[in-house]
């Protein structure tokens, strides 16, 4: 027994020594390099990635509009913005273990040491950066805020799947990262806060980009959008979210509106990285890669030159609160210029977004030309014509006998003429009647085509037809900010109006007023689609990959065709036609039409009432009058998430003398009904090039007012010299 315990009590220190030589074996000869490694990366800095350039946006001729600069940026660790215990702690720990002053201190003291810079840091930065410190902690909330918001919205979506999580243990790498807090620091500022950093390991200043707009780029404003910070949903639903170099994140600015958000898979680029030794000496560097530029369909020249026309019609129009106007290329239906009037200058936004905003009026934000729907009027008389023609019920030798209204003695369904104290048109051809632009025959035709019929004609015809075309979402501009527009089909008339069709529909419809209302853009493609005689849908994007075919209409004859091109012809540049007074050009055959259409005045103004909590569970009835609800809100004090219980017209646009059209025009109704005027047309009449169509927003008269317009427009296509239209194209027999 003695032997035994003698020879267990000798091997111990053998087996012992045995395992020290085989752990020291693995480590130096399996692990050897592993940690090697683990050692060599204590040297290393966090790694530090390197922003890409924004790719740039170009016009169609090459001219920037808006590109990235690189700059740079001071940002602050978020353990350091969250104020998180666990940062703290770490915080306080280094400032022991590498501070000689402070390797005697408790845990306690290096604790209040960290908080006590943390707090000094945001002093200091407002100091050295001339930022007030409620811009600093308003920046700081805003980050704080994203991620928290990026944690709740993965927890809701991970609880829709049935895994159950809990918020302390689900870990965001947004946590463990440096966000920006001064954004495009200047050069002396930079060498400023340098100086502090060796007090302030939890603050870095990291390269970083800005953007920059271009001279010029004003009237692109509305087309060009804007970036603003990235949004949870769209952080999780990234396809590269599982790259650090490609994913979003929380601090990141990305396209929200306009060709930014479009183009933001192209624009958006690839970060690199940065890895030193705690000497700087860089030891791996991986380099940006750049987004790549989008090049758009639109002429920077063509859209100025427009925006100076639109502006100068709406200044010498007291009713009216802005205009649009749209330009396509008949054959690829590239968008040449879409304006919006007012425009603002979009450097100045975030200084003057307040203002803008409230502009309730003029609506300066409101990106007419794709977003804003309206009336279309008698520029959608063409196409009700050939829906007469497609259905077999009407021909070419069609006559409608206009007395002035369609039934002796009634209060309604008048012409214009009867608004004139004028004698009605008399016999009617289809071609005369676009001419003159007789309500009385289509009317008729209304009535007999039907609303359903012609509805499903319009839908066809402005949206381009479904079953011959890739789904909606794919189609069109791929703008956020665009509409499709309002063609009232037998279930949107049952689940909004609680009716179905009547023959008054069907009348007004065939005018263009009721319930349909379209886009200037929609206006513009329908003209191009008269033009053509094919749909295509439009692009901004030069190059544009998506399939975007043109789709024929076999049920329209070539000789309906042929009737209402000429129709649209005689209307400017014959004598009795509603736009030969005012559109008619020598050098040029446009073909087009006019519209005044009766639209109601526009809500500027509303009283808000509010249900404020006042404590204890009690709330108080609070009211203001204001343009927006963010301005009474803001100027109510109160929150955003308190509930708005009344929203009370209080004024209107145009006022009842405003209101008053400047003369009845042959397109509208009575005097004291406020109307949008309409141009639209295509020129020259054989072989079209351009279409385009205006709108100018209470502007009265289509002829009077939007004509001129139009007529300005095709002047500044013939006098460019990139030869939209040129004189050898111009060239052609009168029909």
């Amino acid at each position: 027994m003695f032997e035994r315990r003698l020879r267990i009590i000798l091997a111990l220190p053998v087996v012992s020594l045995l395992a020290v030589i085989l752990r020291l074996a693995q480590i130096q000869l399996l692990h050897g390099e592993d940690y090697e490694q683990r050692a060599e990366s204590a040297l290393i800095s966090p790694r530090q990635f390197l922003p890409p350039l924004r790719g740039a946006i170009k016009d169609r001729h090459g001219q920037v509009l808006v590109s990235d600069e690189p700059a740079m940026d001071v940002t602050v660790h978020y353990g350091a913005l969250a104020m998180s215990d666990p940062y703290l702690l770490l915080l306080a720990n280094r400032i022991r273990k590498t501070e000689a002053a402070w390797n005697a201190a408790t845990p306690a003291e290096a604790l209040d040491e960290a908080r006590r810079r943390i707090g000094e840091m945001w002093v200091t930065l407002e100091r050295l950066s001339g930022r007030s410190l409620k811009e600093l902690r308003d920046r700081r909330d805003a980050v704080f805020q994203s991620v928290e918001r990026l944690r709740e919205y993965l927890l809701a979506a991970r609880r829709e799947k049935g895994i159950e999580s809990l918020t302390d243990k689900l870990r965001l790498r947004e946590e463990e990262m440096f966000h920006p807090i001064l954004r495009d620091i200047s050069a002396e500022a930079r060498t400023r806060i340098e100086l502090e950093l060796t007090r302030w390991p939890f603050v870095r200043i990291e390269p970083s980009v800005r953007r920059v707009w271009h001279d010029g780029s004003r009237p692109m404003c509305h087309i060009l959008g804007q970036i603003g910070p990235i949004s949870p949903e769209r952080i999780a639903q990234d396809p590269g979210r599982d790259d650090p170099l490609t994913a979003y994140r929380a601090d990141d600015d990305a396209g929200t509106s306009g060709i930014e958000r479009v183009g933001e898979p192209m624009l958006r680029g690839q970060r690199g990285f940065e890895e030193r030794h705690l000497n700087g000496e860089v030891i791996t560097r991986q380099s940006p890669k750049d987004g790549l530029d989008v090049q758009l369909t639109i002429d920077l020249a063509l859209q100025s030159q427009i925006e100076g026309i639109l502006s100068d019609v709406v200044a010498q129009h007291a009713a009216s609160t802005g205009a649009s106007a749209v330009v396509l290329d008949v054959e690829t239906r590239e968008i040449l210029a879409a304006v919006s009037v007012p425009t603002y200058d979009r450097a100045m936004l975030r200084e003057d977004f307040r203002r803008l905003r409230d502009d309730s009026k003029s609506q300066p934000l409101r990106f007419r030309a794709v977003q804003d729907r309206y009336q279309p009027g008698s520029i959608l008389k063409p196409v009700s014509l050939l829906a007469g023609f497609a259905n077999d019920l009407i021909n070419a030798d069609t006559r409608v006998n206009c007395t002035g209204a369609l039934i002796p003695g009634a209060i309604k369904w008048h012409c214009w003429t009867h608004w004139r104290g004028l004698p009605g048109h008399g016999d009617m051809t289809a071609e005369q009647a676009l001419q003159h632009s007789c309500n009385v025959y289509f009317y008729t035709l209304g009535q007999r085509v039907g609303a359903q019929r012609l509805t499903e004609f319009f839908r066809d015809f402005i949206l381009g037809p479904a079953d011959r075309l890739q789904p909606l979402g794919e189609r069109g501009t791929q703008l956020v900010e665009e509409s499709r527009g309002l063609i009232p089909m037998k279930e949107w008339l049952k689940e909004h109006r609680h009716r179905s069709f009547s023959e008054a529909d069907g009348r007004n419809y065939a005018i263009g007023q009721g319930e349909i209302q379209i886009t200037p853009l929609q206006a513009a493609n329908m003209f191009a689609t008269l033009a053509a005689g094919v749909y295509r849908d439009p692009t901004l994007i030069a190059n544009d990959g998506r399939p975007r075919p043109t789709v024929a209409f076999p049920r329209i004859s070539q000789q309906a065709w042929d009737v209402m091109r000429k129709g649209l012809y005689r209307c400017v540049n014959e004598d009795g036609g509603t736009a030969f007074k005012y559109a008619y050009m020598n050098a040029v055959q446009i073909c087009g039409k006019t519209g005044s259409a009766e639209c109601v005045p526009r809500v500027i103004e509303r009283r808000y009432t509010f249900d404020v909590p006042v404590g204890d569970g009690k709330t108080e009835a609070r009211s203001i009058e204001a343009p927006t609800i963010e301005a009474a809100r803001e100027w109510l004090g109160i929150a955003a998430n308190v509930k708005c219980i009344r929203r009370d017209i209080t004024k209107r646009w145009p006022e009842p003398e405003s209101a008053k059209a400047e003369s009845a025009g042959p397109d509208g109704a009575g005097a004291k009904i406020p109307t949008h005027a309409w141009f639209a047309g295509f020129a020259p009449y054989h072989h079209p090039r351009i279409a385009l169509a205006v709108v100018i927003e209470y502007g009265g008269g289509g002829g009077s007012t939007a004509g001129p317009a139009a007529k300005a427009i095709f002047e500044a296509l013939l006098e460019s010299p990139r030869g939209y239209l040129t004189a050898e194209r111009m060239a052609g027999a009168s029909p």
